[in-house]
């Protein structure tokens, strides 16, 4: 993504499919247009839940909008950070271009955050939020970011597959 012209980072991944346990391995490539004063070079390794429901009046009603002739349920949707892990790359200094080796453990434990309770009574309270209208989704994703100081920050965001 460019930062207004300032030049562009870049995110290099061995692969985007992950199991628990398992190391993320990659690199992060800046380059500049020119050297570019910054506070830090970071990279996040992000997930993020969010949830979509029907909106109800009182008693499980649920409300309808009328859109010429479809009928669509109102959504409220709300996000959640259930994992966040930054790792610094390069401290304050001008930047102009560079390569940036990066290791991450997802941990073993990464897919039971956020998630309700397990085994029948999970399945049965997923099951209801499926004929509610209510569903949950699981994001993934690794960011590089340039913090420039007065200035918008040059990032760059990737989808990661946990499972």
């Amino acid at each position: 993504m460019f930062g207004f012209g300032k030049g562009k980072i870049e995110v290099k991944l061995e692969k985007f499919n992950f199991k628990p346990g398992e190391t993320i391995k990659g690199k992060v490539l800046v380059k500049m247009k020119k050297p570019t004063k910054a506070r830090a070079l970071k990279v996040i390794f992000l997930g993020t839940k969010t949830n979509s429901s029907g909106v109800s009046i009182g008693g499980g009603v649920s409300v309808n909008a009328s859109f010429g002739s479809k009928n669509r349920q109102k959504q409220k949707t709300t996000t959640e950070i259930i994992h966040k892990f930054e790792m610094p790359l390069d401290g304050e200094k001008e930047y102009s271009e560079a390569e940036y080796p990066f290791e991450i453990l997802v941990p073993a434990d990464i897919l039971s955050r956020g998630s309700g309770p397990g085994g029948n009574l999970g399945t049965a309270v997923q099951a209801i939020q499926f004929l509610s209208g209510n569903s949950a989704r699981i994001d993934w994703s690794i960011q590089a970011v340039m913090d420039i100081e007065g200035s918008f920050d040059v990032n760059k965001k990737l989808q990661v597959n946990i499972g």
